[in-house]
């Protein structure tokens, strides 16, 4: 029996606005260009991909920190197109984020505490007590002594506060939280520390995660799902380990060659040149002009998500690579 499907993205795209000065036609940015998946509760989907893949961009829309240009999200079957600020806020307890870098998401003018009790005043109607004593409950859970709910966040080590980010995001008891690249501002000795905590939470809560990252090591650590993007669009979509141990697209073989440690070989496939600009995208499959298995076609013709040996790839020389 699978678990209940609690998040839901249906071909979002996002594209910004760019002017090109007087005169000129405006041109859009192509941060996000068709990205679909499925989230079950109690799983993790990680989402890989180089810098400027737009990765943090479908952060942002699936916090609602953004609306989509195009597409759908839904939040427990429900949709978040047309909702009113009142409603909105409402679902916004269901999804919570923690950011990158544990510096500069908390202010260094409030305590700990007073952070922490900040989503229960906004969203809920708990007494005085009852939020000290859901504090000081979270404060244990993230390894933290309730009595550090008075010191302000200088006070405490990287590692120490993306603790108490992933306390404050886990205070309403979130169906669902992001984590944007959680780890990759702490030092390599906290990472796996603070890996194991959200893990832990994950089995206790039976929280959904989408985990973003460039770390593959990370992902396969803490992922069930991987989802591979490249210029906006998602081109490999799968179980971790089939995707670590027989990658199927270009891109993902070469983003896996790039880090040999993760499965234990180097792979000789390399790409040439450097990511394309989202703001003129190539035409056809997005990676052609870099892949050594492009054709002609691949110039024409965009490839869709399609199965193949037990994940979604696209690509359109499958048949030809593999047979």
């Amino acid at each position: 029996m699978s678990n209940k499907v609690v998040l839901k993205a249906d071909n979002l795209h996002k594209h910004y606005p760019v002017s090109q000065g007087l005169g000129k036609a405006k041109a859009y940015v192509k941060a996000l260009n068709g990205v679909s998946f499925e989230l079950e509760a109690g799983k993790t989907l990680a989402v890989v991909g180089e810098s400027g893949c737009g990765k943090s961009t479908l952060a942002r829309q699936l916090t609602l920190i953004e609306s989509p240009t195009h597409g759908e999200l839904f939040i427990n079957d429900e949709g978040t197109t047309g909702y009113s600020r009142k409603a909105l806020k409402e679902l916004r307890t269901e999804i919570q984020m923690v950011f990158q870098n544990p510096y500069g998401s908390l202010n260094p003018r409030h305590t700990i505490g007073y952070q922490l009790t900040e989503p229960l005043d906004i969203h809920t109607k708990l007494s005085k007590e009852e939020k000290r004593d859901k504090i000081n409950e979270m404060m244990r859970h993230v390894g933290l002594r309730p009595e550090h709910a008075g010191r302000y966040p200088h006070m405490f080590s990287g590692g120490q506060r993306q603790r108490i980010a992933l306390a404050r995001a886990m205070m309403l008891n979130p169906k669902i939280v992001v984590a944007d690249e959680p780890t990759s501002a702490l030092d390599v000795s906290i990472q796996a520390q603070v890996l194991n905590l959200f893990m832990d939470l994950q089995d206790e809560y039976r929280t959904a995660y989408v985990f973003i990252s460039h770390n593959l090591s990370v992902v396969r650590h803490v992922a069930d799902d991987v989802m591979v993007m490249y210029l906006g669009q998602a081109v490999e979509h799968g179980p971790k380990e089939a995707i670590y141990n027989a990658p199927k697209h270009p891109y993902t073989i070469a983003l896996l060659a790039a880090a040999p440690t993760v499965n234990g070989h180097k792979n000789d496939l390399t790409l040439q040149g450097e990511l394309p600009s989202p703001l003129n995208p190539p035409s056809g499959c997005a990676l052609h002009k870099r892949c050594p298995y492009a054709k002609q076609q691949c110039s024409e013709v965009e490839p869709q998500l399609r199965e193949w040996d037990g994940r979604l790839v696209a690509c359109l020389r499958l048949e030809e690579i593999y047979g």
